[in-house]
C-alpha cells in the first residue's frame, strides 16, 4: 500500500520527516579551502606575536608597601593630573590577577579613572602557596586594613573610597561593616551576596560541597581546580569562544587581544584552604554575611554600619554572579545614600569591556568625585 507523504512528514505517521537542505560540492570546497587558508595565515600570526605583544598591565605602577612578608603587594599608580584628594583602593578577588582592570591600553578601567582625576591604589594578592594553607578569611581582611591604614596616612585622609570587585566586592563590603569609620564611599562591582538561589545551577552545586576533605587534602585549592568548576557552569562557553577565534586567527591584532585575555583567565592564584572551608561553609552555603550573621576575628559583620555612600553594579547576564545574587544588598544596609545599576553584559565585560571603558569607568568616577570633596 503505497504510503501519502507530505511536504513535512509522513501523513498519519506522526513522525516528522525534516530535508536536509541541498549541499553544493564546489561551495562546499571553496569554504574549506578558504577556512583553511586562514587557519595556515592563523600559525604563521601565531609564531609572530611575542610576550611584548600581549604584555598586560600597561599603566605604570609603583609598589609602596609589602605585606606579609612581601607575598602581598601594594600598589599605587602616580597621577600628576589628581584632583580627588580622596584616595581610591581597588580591591579584586583574591582568586584572580587584578591587572585585569589595566590589561591593554584600550581596555582599563585603571587609566579611565585615572584621565578622571582620583589617585588609585590596587593590592595584588600574590599566590598563595601550601604554607598559606592555614590564611583564614580574618586574615584578608587584616592585610586589607593594613593596606587601608597605609593609604589613610599617605594621603593624610581620615577615610578613603573602597572599590571591591566580585569576590574583592564582598570583601570590601566586609571590611567597610568592621570599619565603617575608615571608608568614605563604598563602590561594589559584580558582588556576591545573596548565595540562597535554589533555581540557580551554581549554588545547587554549592549546597552540597564538602570543603573539609578538599581543603585538608589540597592544602591551598589551586587555581586550576577552581577555573575548572567555574568552567562546568557555562560549558559550551568555551567551544563557542574557541570557534571564533579560528574566524580571527589571521588578524594579529585580535589574536594578541584574545591571549591576553587568555593569559589573564588562566593566571590564577589559589585559595587557602581555611579560607576556602570558610567561605565555603559561612558565606556560601550559611548565607552569613546576607543574613547579617557573619563574624570574623570574633566581631560581628553588621551590615547596619553601612551607613556611607554606597553604589552597587551588577551584569545583567553575569553566570557566575547573577543579578539575584547581587541585587539584594540594596535592601539589606541602611545607607541613605545608595545605587544599584544594571550594565547590560557579563561579569568580566562589566569591568574591560568597550562598553565599561566608555560609560562605567566614567559614572563611577563621577560619582566618587561628587561625593569626596574635602
Amino acid at each position: 500500500m503505497a504510503e501519502a507523504a507530505t511536504q513535512n512528514g509522513v501523513a498519519g505517521s506522526g513522525v516528522e520527516k525534516r530535508y536536509i537542505p541541498f549541499l553544493d560540492p564546489a561551495q562546499f570546497m571553496k569554504d574549506m579551502t578558504e577556512m583553511s587558508n586562514k587557519i595556515v595565515r592563523g600559525l604563521q600570526v601565531l609564531k609572530e606575536i611575542s610576550d611584548d605583544d600581549i604584555a598586560v598591565g600597561v599603566t605604570p605602577r609603583e609598589k609602596v608597601l609589602d605585606v606579609d612578608g612581601g607575598k602581598i603587594k601594594l600598589y599605587h599608580y602616580p597621577n600628576p593630573n589628581v584632583t580627588c584628594k580622596v584616595p581610591l583602593l581597588l580591591n579584586f578577588a583574591v582568586v584572580n590577577k587584578e591587572y585585569i582592570l589595566d590589561l591593554q591600553e584600550d581596555k582599563s578601567f585603571v587609566r579611565k579613572m585615572m584621565e578622571a582625576g582620583l589617585d588609585i591604589y590596587t593590592i595584588d594578592w600574590g599566590y598563595p602557596t601550601r604554607a598559606d594553607r592555614y590564611r583564614e578569611v580574618g586574615d584578608y581582611v587584616d592585610y586589607l586594613d593594613t593596606c587601608v591604614d597605609y593609604i589613610r596616612k599617605v594621603s593624610g585622609q581620615d577615610k578613603i573610597n573602597l572599590l571591591g570587585i566580585c569576590q574583592g566586592g564582598t570583601a570590601a563590603l566586609i571590611y567597610s561593616a568592621l570599619f565603617p569609620e575608615k571608608i568614605r564611599n563604598l563602590i561594589t562591582v559584580v558582588m556576591p551576596f545573596e548565595f540562597h538561589l535554589p533555581q540557580n545551577l551554581f549554588f545547587k552545586w554549592g549546597k552540597y560541597l564538602d570543603p573539609d576533605p578538599i581543603a585538608d587534602a589540597m592544602g591551598t585549592i589551586s587555581g586550576e581546580a577552581m577555573n575548572a568548576g567555574f568552567l562546568m557552569v557555562k560549558p559550551m562557553q568555551r567551544l563557542q569562544k574557541f570557534h571564533a577565534f579560528i574566524n580571527m586567527m589571521d588578524n594579529k591584532q585580535k589574536v594578541a587581544n584574545f591571549l591576553r585575555m587568555e593569559r589573564w583567565l588562566f593566571d590564577s592564584p589559589g585559595q587557602p584552604g581555611e579560607a576556602y572551608r570558610e567561605y565555603t561553609k559561612r558565606v556560601f552555603q550559611g548565607n552569613e554575611l546576607s543574613e547579617n550573621k557573619l563574624t570574623i576575628n570574633g566581631r560581628h559583620v553588621n551590615l547596619n554600619n553601612i551607613t556611607m555612600p554606597v553604589l552597587s553594579i551588577y551584569a545583567a547576564h553575569d553566570h557566575l554572579v547573577p543579578p539575584e545574587c547581587a541585587k539584594p544588598v540594596y535592601d539589606k544596609i541602611p545607607s541613605k545614600d545608595k545605587h544599584i545599576v544594571e550594565f547590560p553584559g557579563g561579569h568580566v565585560g562589566v569591568f574591560m569591556s568597550g562598553t565599561s571603558q566608555k560609560y562605567v569607568a566614567p559614572a563611577v568616577s563621577n560619582w566618587i568625585l561628587e561625593r569626596s570633596q574635602v
